[in-house]
């Protein structure tokens, strides 16, 4: 039985779409080019059909592939020599489970995002902003029904459950793709953090770009959109000055009615919050005066279904998003990881989801062998792995890791140039994505 990605510049085991070039984009620079990583999480060999799609539906490209159990398979998409400059969607299908990341930049900018598992009838978005101190958000939603369809579009001000702004694009292709920029709304207001949902009658998937201009660089994010929202949401990566890194908290209501939120910082910190119907708020962890500087993690509890964000960035405008895990699992893979891989390197953070400590293990898919267990890991605290100190790890590494411990736990990947001279330069190449559980 075959199983179905689907990535927008979004990701979904079974039908995913990424772009080779974002012609459509309104994030400023380019051209843009798109990597994508696909990792086989079966027991065999997986056979895998990757489909590019265009914005009118028609099939540009249709490339087979076979990627060994645990391997993942890495595609530059610019050096597909039969596909046109252009953006696309793509259907990823394949005989055994797979993940997927697809990483997108230009010469100064770049992000990441990861697949979702299928789609949807809706997208929660907790971010999203037009001049928001000068970071503006644009929206790519991928018709995965199998006919056309309208989607919509629906932005909502901070403690409203109407939307001040609606949008809808009509007649989208099958497996086509449709975006929209927030810049220079008149319906929404500078200095304000909205949040966001895309719908439709049929099935979708959905990522959101921010980008914003530091002092020296741009800076760009990009995001899953939310399927469904949970209870409890667990962020394993805050920061608060440290290295020079923070980090933003958005936190979105995506139920009828009025949540009552209560955030525990793994340092013991708690904040309650009341969030409205649709509507989100925005933690600035820097301005969060009872916290510590340093790395933190933290858990997001709700009596209503929430959707949980996070921004970090630098002083070197190194700048990404990722998604609160509502999963926890023993077992997290991640698709793409690099020691010195033309100067890129990531970081591997988990935290323990589990009610007693455990250890975790990691082991790399192209270094047999090379595997690495933490210490003692209390509920609630996080472990992190930085490649370049691994000296197991081959220089040059670019391929998947399987994470395992003995408590359920969720993982974020970063992957930055962050050794000397370019650690210092003021240039956005940081990547971010969430581990996929199995």
């Amino acid at each position: 039985m075959k199983k179905i990605l689907s990535l927008i510049l979004v990701l979904v085991v079974a039908s995913v779409t990424f772009g080779a070039t974002y012609a459509n984009t309104s994030v400023p620079g380019g051209p843009f080019a798109s990597s994508i990583q696909i990792q086989n999480l079966g027991t065999t060999e997986a056979s895998v059909s990757i489909q590019y799609v265009n914005n009118s539906g028609g099939v540009a490209l249709t490339t087979s592939h076979t990627i060994a159990a645990s391997d993942v398979l890495s595609i530059y998409v610019p050096a597909e020599s039969a596909l046109a400059s252009g953006e696309y969607s793509v259907v990823v299908s394949a005989n055994q489970p797979v993940a997927a990341v697809s990483n997108f930049s230009d010469a100064d900018s770049g992000a990441a995002y990861s697949g979702a598992t299928a789609g949807a009838l809706s997208w929660g978005f907790p971010a999203v902003y037009d001049n928001y101190y000068g970071y503006y958000t644009e929206i790519y939603a991928q018709n995965v029904a199998p006919a056309p369809q309208a989607i919509i579009l629906e932005v909502y001000a901070p403690g409203s459950a109407t939307p001040v702004y609606t949008n809808t694009k009509s007649a989208v292709p099958v497996n086509a793709s449709v975006n929209w920029s927030l810049k220079d709304l008149s319906q929404l207001a500078n200095n304000v953090s909205y949040s966001a949902i895309v719908r439709a009658d049929g099935q979708i998937v959905a990522i959101g770009n921010t980008w914003g201009s530091g002092a020296a660089a741009a800076q760009l994010y990009s995001y899953n959109g939310f399927a469904s929202g949970a209870t409890t949401f667990y962020v394993p990566a805050l920061y608060k000055g440290y290295y020079g890194w923070n980090a933003a908290l958005s936190i979105q209501n995506v139920s009828a009615a009025a949540a009552a939120v209560t955030v525990t910082y793994s340092g013991g910190t708690v904040k309650n919050y009341t969030i409205q119907p649709k509507s989100s708020v925005a933690i600035y962890i820097p301005a969060e005066a009872a916290l510590p500087a340093g790395l933190m993690s933290a858990t997001v509890t709700s009596d209503q279904d929430i959707a949980v964000s996070v921004n970090i960035s630098n002083n070197a405008n190194r700048a990404a998003t990722y998604n609160g895990a509502a999963e926890a699992t023993t077992k997290v893979f991640a698709p793409n990881v690099m020691k010195r891989y033309y100067k890129y390197s990531s970081s591997v953070t988990c935290q323990n989801l589990g009610t007693v400590a455990t250890t975790m293990t990691i082991s790399y898919a192209a270094a047999p062998g090379a595997t690495e267990t933490s210490g003692s890991i209390a509920p609630g605290a996080s472990w992190e792995v930085y490649l370049p100190s691994k000296t197991a790890v081959p220089n040059g590494y670019n391929a998947g890791a399987t994470i395992e411990a003995g408590q359920p736990i969720a993982c974020i990947i970063n992957s930055n140039m962050d050794e000397a001279p370019e650690n210092t330069q003021s240039m956005d190449q940081l990547f971010s994505y969430n581990g996929v559980n199995q």
